[in-house]
């Protein structure tokens, strides 16, 4: 059994698509113990993920931050007794946890986030072929999402749109009027039901969209993403911003509309 700790991230989208690692490091080393060291924030949407053994959180605000944090962080992970770090971020704590250290390789940022992960493992010989993204639901997560979807009055006969107007930064966001409009034109024109998302602190402006559409939408307001992610993966497509729930949809393999503001698509954004 090889012991290994995937280093990951803070931010939800960048920690969903570093879980394309999983499959090939669980089809390259047999019963190994898979481990993902994340930021508190990212901890929600993997903690239960069965494809995982565990998972632990970094805290660099909180306990583990500045020197005194690191050390502690350090002295953490030696006594778990890793036989393999694979360090997606860059670590230099990944190297002084006495384990073998898979990193990256520096300066290709303009190549996809996705792509920059697996050859941390190709270049160690594990095969990546058909590697991707992927957040692993279970039974009980799908029921709760569908137990809410009847109770909402969502029928199956109809299109199931999921819609995420906010995100992390405001020069990334489309307009409110325009979600609107869109959401809008989907329910009368295609007879869709829209499931609109937002995050704990976006709750005024899931209210102001709704506010502004003719057709009353379906308001997500759990701030589970475990739940949030069930309910994207019931969707026959999911349109957002560049951020962690746009990630969280092709993950769980709903099609998705990708709306781009200034950033970079092609580089560590948007894998699909």
């Amino acid at each position: 059994m090889k012991k290994i700790l995937v280093f990951s991230f803070s931010f939800i989208g960048d920690a969903v698509l570093s879980t394309c690692v999983i499959q090939p490091l669980r089809a390259h080393f047999r019963n190994s113990h898979i481990t993902f060291l994340v930021g508190p924030s990212a901890s929600n949407i993997l903690a239960d993920d069965p494809q995982l053994d565990a998972v632990l959180v970094y805290d660099n605000r909180g306990e583990h931050a500045g020197l005194k944090g690191r050390l502690k962080l350090i002295q953490t992970l030696r006594r778990e007794k890793y036989d393999l770090a694979v360090d997606l971020r860059d670590s230099l704590v990944a190297r002084c946890i006495g384990a073998e250290h898979w990193g990256l390789t520096r300066g290709e940022r303009e190549r996809h986030a996705v792509t920059r992960y697996l050859e941390v493992l190709s270049r160690h010989g594990v095969d990546t072929t058909d590697a991707h993204p992927h957040l692993q639901l279970t039974e009980s997560e799908q029921a709760k999402a569908h137990n809410f979807l009847a109770e909402a009055d969502a029928t199956p006969d109809r299109l199931l749109i999921g819609m995420h107007p906010g995100g992390n930064w405001e020069y990334k966001l489309w307009d409110a009027k325009k979600y609107a409009q869109l959401a809008t034109a989907l329910s009368t024109e295609k007879n869709a039901s829209i499931l609109l998302f937002a995050g704990p602190n976006e709750r005024q402006l899931q209210a102001q969209v709704a506010d502004m559409m003719e057709t009353p939408p379906i308001l997500v307001k759990t701030g589970n993403l475990r739940e949030v992610a069930a309910l994207i993966a019931a969707c026959d497509i999911y349109i957002g911003n560049d951020t962690g729930p746009m990630h969280i949809a092709a993950a769980v393999s709903t099609p998705v509309v990708a709306l781009f503001g200034s950033t970079n698509h092609r580089s560590e954004r948007a894998f699909w």
